[in-house]
């Protein structure tokens, strides 16, 4: 089986600027020309769409929609980090303490969030995309690598991680474009 997880496009407004933001017009770009790219991959071979509620995650997924001619199955599982109790305007430096972390320095909402991903990830059974979002792409990769660290991967906006799961087994075929770079 072949999963692909897809970061979503550019994002109209930081994190810290909108709780929800929608794509601006470069990601909305982005997840034309990445859909245009890949549904001749794709196409005919019964792959499910997945996506995070998150408005950013299902404007990316909406190209891959109409293509397959198919529905998008929204999946709470696949939303962004969670972070409780903490100020939209904080919520960028909060995330930035993160990338510095170990898996184990996480406060018990973001291990909840984390444990239900993988346990997601774990019960699919056909080919499936799933749209999502950075920090949920790194819990996936960092589980499959048995990475200790909370970011181990920067990817980029419409990167593609290849998957493939045989009986239990996951393996990374690929990861995908990551960020040109890096702001810490």
């Amino acid at each position: 089986m072949t999963i692909y997880l897809i970061r979503h496009g550019e994002a109209a407004q930081a994190w810290d600027q909108a709780a929800d933001p929608i794509l601006s017009a470069n990601g909305i770009d982005q997840a034309k020309t990445l859909a245009e790219e890949y549904l001749p991959i794709i196409e005919n071979k019964g792959f499910q769409l997945i996506s995070s509620p998150l408005a950013r995650a299902q404007q990316t997924a909406m190209p891959f929609q109409k293509g397959l001619n198919t529905t998008i199955n929204i999946n709470t599982n696949f939303a962004e980090i969670p972070s409780p109790g903490i100020a939209l305007a904080d919520r960028r430096n909060w995330l930035k303490a993160l990338f510095s972390k170990n898996i184990s320095d996480l406060e018990t909402p973001q291990l909840a969030w984390r444990t239900n991903i993988i346990q997601a990830i774990e019960t699919l059974e056909k080919d499936t995309l799933i749209f999502s979002h950075f920090m949920t792409v790194n819990a996936i990769v960092g589980w499959i690598n048995k990475d200790k660290r909370v970011v181990s991967y920067y990817p980029n906006y419409c990167s593609i991680t290849q998957i493939e799961k045989t009986g239990n087994q996951f393996v990374i075929k690929s990861l995908g474009k990551e960020l040109p770079t890096i702001v810490r």
